[in-house]
């Protein structure tokens, strides 16, 4: 498992989850890091002084290009959160312009760069995929047609198409990121403290999980190895149930989830939001991550959960 080690690196989206997780062990590792983010008060304080960070929205500029020239490494996380808001129309808007404008702006740079960045590592979700669970898909199947299908692989071909060929582009689809600091298991560990957590309808739909520990170690794993290129899935290889998932973090905090919550009462609150995220799942498989090298600290969920919990 490679690392990264005095390199400039250029972080969009970092401070989100994943993104303030990763600059904590890209500084610690002894890296500079430039952050671009619409929120600078989001910056993590512990890191004031040990990041430089400009305020940046998503728009082209001149600036820009000076800032990619500087760099070895652009690593590209930006796009408001997917399940924070329910997707109406405007917010699906929202969606698709933080996603493919930022990409298409630190593309751009990229372009006018003299000086080229070595890797352009572009975010992605395992949302690419088909919404089932009749097999794990690797990075060779096709997307799926579900609307956050269409978001991931427009995402994905703006930074194909307009990133400059010289520059080593890697592309990491991220399953659900499991972290005791945000995502989607303080969500679901409030209810079951309260005795009434449970899962969404038969709970049978499959969830693609990773622990934020190797999330970001995959990360920096593929911005490091100049032999990865294209696509790559992060999550872990044993994926399970829904209902599995919600038992076995119930079992963690010593608590028991026994509620199913009906798929109908969902769907009224969150419309398709629900359909995509909590009602339907699926597998992918790490194979060509771990082909690459990269060896996970928590391939098993009450392992993860016990590290978390």
């Amino acid at each position: 498992m490679e690392t990264i080690k005095k390199k400039h690196i250029v972080i969009a989206g970092a401070t989100g989850l994943i993104g303030t997780e990763l600059t904590k062990k890209l500084v610690d590792n002894g890296n500079t890091v430039l952050i671009l983010t619409r929120s600078p008060k989001n910056v993590d304080t512990a890191y004031i002084g040990k990041v430089t960070y400009f305020e940046w929205d998503g728009t082209f500029t001149t600036w820009l290009v000076r800032e990619v020239e500087k760099c070895n490494v652009v690593i590209n996380l930006a796009g408001e959160s997917i399940a924070s808001k329910p997707w109406t129309r405007r917010r699906r808007m929202q969606l698709i312009r933080s996603r493919l404008g930022t990409t298409r702006a630190l593309a751009k740079a990229c372009q006018y760069a003299k000086n080229k960045p070595e890797v352009f590592l572009q975010g992605s979700a395992t949302g690419y995929y088909p919404l089932t669970s009749e097999k794990a898909f690797t990075e060779t199947d096709s997307p799926g047609t579900s609307f956050l299908a269409r978001l991931t692989n427009n995402w994905e071909q703006v930074a194909q198409t307009e990133v400059p060929e010289s520059i080593r582009l890697a592309i990491v689809r991220t399953g659900i990121v499991l972290s005791n600091k945000g995502g989607m298991l303080p969500k679901l560990l409030a209810p079951i403290k309260l005795f009434v957590g449970g899962w969404f309808a038969s709970g049978k739909q499959m969830v693609p999980w990773i622990h934020i520990n190797d999330e970001v170690n995959a990360i920096i794993h593929l911005a490091a190895n100049s032999n990865a290129k294209g696509a790559y899935n992060l999550a872990s290889p044993n994926a399970v149930s829904q209902k599995a998932l919600v038992k076995a973090i119930a079992k963690a905090a010593k608590r028991s989830a026994w509620i199913p919550i009906p798929a109908f009462a969902v769907r009224m609150l969150l419309g398709q939001m629900a359909n995509e995220l909590l009602l339907n799942g699926n597998s992918v498989s790490p194979q060509k991550l771990t082909e690459s090298g990269f060896e996970f600290t928590y391939p098993n969920l009450n392992n993860a959960l016990k590290s978390l919990l």
